[in-house]
């Protein structure tokens, strides 16, 4: 916390003693906001022109004057809590004034919500050249989704999945890919680690995140080479207006374990709006799980407390400066005998992580042609401690040090005259990632040191060919201090708008991978009785991947209804595909298992989505992929069994669904639920006699919760709810008993039928 407080200060201080110069004063817009459904007044929605300080709030009647701008194009941006910003491009002329009347709609399915990772510049959804989904506050809220890692699985193509018993690792799959193949980023930039791709989506509380941002597959060139799945954009919350949220759950975890979380969120503003901060708090403290009574754990326990801001200051008209910074202390335990040291159990993994992070970031617009340049620099540290061991081995202790660095710049330019009446957005940038982990277990004489250092280029051009016709080029240079030659990515994507209402897009793209340890590489099991680690081969190259993908999407707008669709298909090659196959059992009888490369494979699958929204008294979302992922040549992946071609821990059919229904003004029943199909498990000798290829059954995992809204004077409502999640306990019951179980055999929902209630209020 030391460090989150000296940040803090810095910051503060700044704000202090900034110069603020008067810009010229030459026009004004004035007019009034409304609901788009009911035409009523919105009282209190902040205005803002993008790229400048200049902004105001709507009064007692709805209306707004922002006075005193210069001439020029402005993207006129207006938000409202619970409805979806709205924009509007403006033209301010000299000693002028401009009427406006914007309609916004509620927070739901609409396919006008406005994103930024397509481009890194905000663009409609429909008007984006790739797909981009958005998961918010709405979803989070409705799903009772106290981390991202729960959220997650109610975006279209995504999955997570818990792949230890012992420790509850999570790991993102998207398209059929696994964790390493998906990067994540932190307000668009990558700073999330290997080391935290493990766990990091399960700490994250989701008060700190105004919306996620996935895009399947890699059809933009301003994310890294990785990106082959796809792009994992978590976005922070930005101060909006002055106010603060309090929220209080209690769950308990088929009726044997406590969930019980506090959430709190302050924001406030200057009187001119060209300063604020967010400020957020989690405390949350689960207790140790057992499903089949043999004393080991399914759930661990786990304590998290959270703390952070973002702020802003806008030094000059169309100069802003951001500051993110959270402090993240997780503690977790399983196996048995988990109210004593870990080092007292019979099987016991232990994991203490401190993780501070921070990212600065300076843009500025240039009035003419909407121009915008972006320079920023990004960190995360991470202190682990940690435990993984049998029998009360004391030397089963270990620590881990990981420092991720990120610094670029970007630069965007608008030619509103390109080769005659089109135009042209062209984004040139450069980025450079460093990542240290050093990950010790002194009693195993296990060790990943690893510094991998990247440093990329690119150069993308947003063409608008026709009013109908657009077309996304890009390229990408990345030099790697794992890869020999520079590497180069392009990518493509294509963009057709039949009409208002129909957009298909086509994308093609390139990629790699470089030779180094990714996520599922630091984590030991256990299993016979031992542990299993995986190590890389000594001679392993890199993995290099092309992908396409063809979509059609249907948005549908009307003052009763909205509905939505969305087809997309998908096809992934990679060469010298990473596989993971036995290499050897050692003298302590601990399973080695190898990363190298396996040749060729294929991903390929259809994913479908769904979104409709009547008077706002019912939305519904649903989405279903229906996939296979192959290797051209069967894969060792055990001694004792049959190699397999299939893609392991993969299912063929997964989905989810979320819907809200508007029972009455203040009282709202929101269903969910996520669809897991059969899948191919490993299960390892130990409990059982030798190692086998499991089938497991499908899941569907149901969702319900109810809350009613009571007004309170001088405060913005009193909330209360209660749910079931996993309401019908579809839940895995074959796990391995005792010490000698294989901990990553787990699959299916995360949880069992939880029961929750509490209580939120706002000010």
């Amino acid at each position: 916390m030391g460090r989150l407080k000296t940040v803090l200060l810095i910051f503060i201080s700044f704000l202090l003693f900034t110069n603020i110069n008067a810009e010229g004063q030459l026009g004004s817009i004035s007019g009034t906001i409304i609901d788009q459904s009911s035409g009523e007044k919105l009282i209190g929605a902040n205005l803002s022109l993008q790229g400048t300080r200049l902004g105001a709030a709507t009064d007692s009647v709805g209306a707004f004057s922002i006075e005193n701008i210069p001439a020029g194009d402005y993207i006129l941006q207006v938000q409202y809590v619970g409805y979806q910003t709205a924009e509007r491009l403006v033209r301010i002329d000299a000693a002028s004034t401009i009427s406006e009347q914007i309609a916004m709609a509620p927070k739901s399915l609409s396919a006008n919500a406005v994103v930024v990772t397509a481009t890194r510049t905000e663009q409609k959804r429909k008007e984006a050249p790739v797909i981009v989904n958005v998961l918010d506050e709405f979803v989070f809220d409705n799903t009772q989704s106290l981390s991202l890692a729960e959220g997650l699985n109610f975006q279209p193509g995504v999955r997570l999945e818990v792949d230890c018993q012992t420790c509850n690792y999570t790991q993102i799959r998207m398209n059929g890919l696994g964790g390493a193949y998906s990067q994540i980023l932190i307000d668009s930039r990558p700073v999330f680690s290997p080391l935290n791709g493990l766990y990091g989506l399960d700490y994250i509380p989701t008060n700190m995140i105004e919306r996620v941002e996935t895009i399947r597959g890699g059809g933009s060139a301003l994310f890294g080479s990785s990106a082959i799945g796809g792009v994992v954009n978590i976005l922070t919350k930005e101060p909006e207006d002055n106010q603060f949220n309090l929220s209080l759950n209690n769950a308990s975890i088929d009726g044997k374990a406590p969930d019980r979380a506090m959430t709190m969120n302050g924001a406030m503003l200057n009187e001119t709006r060209d300063s604020g901060i967010h400020l957020f708090g989690m405390l949350r403290d689960r207790g140790v799980y057992d499903n089949n009574d043999d004393g080991f754990s399914e759930i661990s326990s786990m304590s998290v407390n959270a703390f952070g801001m973002r702020a802003f200051h806008k030094p000059s008209t169309f100069g802003k400066l951001t500051l993110e910074a959270h402090s993240i202390n997780e503690e977790r335990q399983g196996g048995n005998r988990n109210d004593r040291p870990p080092h007292e159990a019979d099987q016991s993994e232990f994991r203490d992580h401190k993780v501070f992070g921070a990212g600065l970031s300076y843009e500025h617009y240039f009035s003419e042609d909407l121009n915008k340049f972006n320079l920023y620099f990004s960190g995360q540290i991470t202190d682990r401690f940690h435990y993984t061991g049998l029998d009360q081995d004391l030397n089963a202790y270990g620590t881990t040090d990981n420092t991720t660095l990120v610094g670029g710049w970007q630069y965007t330019h608008l030619l509103s005259r390109f080769l005659g009446n089109t135009s042209n957005s062209i984004t040139v940038g450069m980025e450079g990632v460093y990542d240290d982990v050093d990950d010790h277990i002194p009693g195993f004489n296990v060790r990943t040191d690893q510094i991998t250092r990247q440093l990329g280029g690119y150069l993308q051009s947003d063409w608008q060919l026709h009013k109908r016709l657009s077309t996304l080029l890009g390229v990408r240079f990345d030099h790697h201090n794992f890869v020999d030659n520079l590497v180069v990515n392009p990518r493509a994507t294509l963009l057709y708008s039949l009409n208002d209402e129909i957009q298909w897009r086509s994308s093609i793209s390139t990629g790699f991978r470089a030779p180094q340890a990714f996520d599922a590489d630091l984590h030991i099991a256990f299993a016979g009785g031992g542990i299993s680690r995986i190590r890389l081969s000594d001679n392993l190259e890199k993995e290099r991947s092309v992908s396409y993908s063809t979509s059609v999407d249907y948005n549908h707008s009307q003052k009763s209804y909205f509905l939505g669709f969305t087809l997309e298909g998908f096809y992934t090659r990679l060469f010298d595909a990473f596989v993971l196959e036995e290499a050897e059992v050692d003298g302590e009888g601990n399973l080695i298992l190898e990363r190298r490369n396996g040749g060729n494979s294929t991903v390929l699958g259809l994913s479908g989505e769904l979104r409709l929204n009547l008077k706002d008294r019912l939305q519904l979302g649903a989405s279903v992929t229906v996939q296979q992922s192959e290797y051209d040549r069967a894969i060792q992946w055990s001694a004792e069994a049959p190699a397999s071609r299939n893609y392991l821990r993969t299912p063929s059919v997964y989905g989810s669904y979320t819907a809200d229904l508007r029972l009455a003004k203040s009282l709202s029943l929101s269903i969910s639920g996520v669809y897991t199909g059969a899948m191919d498990v490993p299960h390892l000798a130990g409990f059982i006699e030798q190692d086998v290829l499991e089938r497991s059954p499908s899941f569907l995992e149901t969702n319900l919760k109810m809350k009613y809204q009571l007004p309170v004077k001088e405060a913005t409502g009193l909330t209360f709810f209660a749910g079931v999640q996993n309401l019908f306990n579809d839940y895995q019951d074959d796990f391995d008993l005792y010490k000698d179980r294989d901990s990553n055999y787990i699959y299916g929902p995360a949880r069992p039928r939880t029961v929750f209630s509490g209580v939120e209020i706002g000010l």
